[in-house]
């Protein structure tokens, strides 16, 4: 099936890539527990991801998106790495994981 013929998808794509990233957003800054904020920060790259995807496809250069794609894909990898083995370090001193509860500095 042709990309073109559905004109009501790129529509659907945009809205469902932008409220990825909203709800992402919001996500971290609302949820007080470290690996919530990350799971969240996992949905909005999700969202830009799909973005990528998205723009490459209206423009016709599906190969420029790609590799911007993984690009992408990579640095989200290396993010959520170092995140969750900063969360490890943050369970080790704070064991309920409560990012307000995080007011002194350990050196």
């Amino acid at each position: 099936m042709d990309y073109l013929a559905i004109p009501w998808l790129d529509w659907l794509l945009s809205i469902v890539s932008t409220l990825l990233v909203l709800i992402g957003f919001v996500g971290m800054l609302t949820q007080r527990v470290v690996f919530k904020q990350v799971i969240s920060m996992k949905l909005m790259l999700q969202g830009v991801a799909l973005a990528l995807i998205h723009a490459g496809n209206m423009n016709q250069d599906p190969l420029l998106a790609q590799s911007m794609t993984i690009s992408a894909v990579i640095v989200e990898t290396v993010i959520i790495a170092v995140a969750l083995a900063m969360i490890v370090n943050v369970y080790l001193h704070y064991p309920a994981g409560d990012t307000d509860k995080m007011n002194k500095l350990k050196g």
